[in-house]
């Protein structure tokens, strides 16, 4: 019973492939017989242009706008941290030493590629710490008229 199952299907098999062939054989004959293309018309794909620029457009906006919120959120939780980094300095590519301040306490820790070691203790008087104003940052402007001026 088995081997004449397998012989019956085989036959509809492959009557039905010689059938789906024949069938798209001559449809893709009629096709070319009167000047249809499968391919698609000029405004089809420039339709598509016009969808997929919009579509990365739409992704750009929201990528902004998530990036921003994000971005506000971390900035609302370090200010009202417990923790600051008041200084760095890089001694290797995978190696800084940094002076953090932890509630009222400065303290100088090692960063390594894997670990993170306590070194010591600072009092206050020993810390110099830079005053970061934002009116001393330069505009783009300011900046791009400086670069233009020695240009020339």
């Amino acid at each position: 019973m088995y081997g004449k199952t397998m012989v019956i299907l085989a036959d509809i098999l492959s009557k039905v492939k010689a059938s789906a062939t024949s069938s798209a054989n001559q449809s893709l004959t009629d096709n070319i017989a009167n000047g249809v293309t499968t391919t698609g018309s000029t405004t089809d794909n420039f339709l598509q242009l016009v969808g997929l620029v919009f579509l990365l457009i739409i992704i750009l906006v929201a990528s902004y706008y998530t990036t921003k919120f994000v971005g506000g959120i971390k900035v609302n939780q370090m200010k009202n941290s417990n923790f600051e980094v008041i200084d760095s300095y890089r001694i290797s590519t995978n190696k800084v030493i940094q002076i953090v301040k932890i509630a009222n306490k400065y303290v100088v820790i090692a960063i390594g590629k894997d670990t993170i070691n306590y070194i010591t203790e600072l009092d206050e008087a020993e810390v110099y710490i830079r005053d970061m104003n934002a009116g001393d940052k330069l505009s783009f402007k300011k900046t791009l008229d400086k670069l233009r001026n020695m240009n020339k």
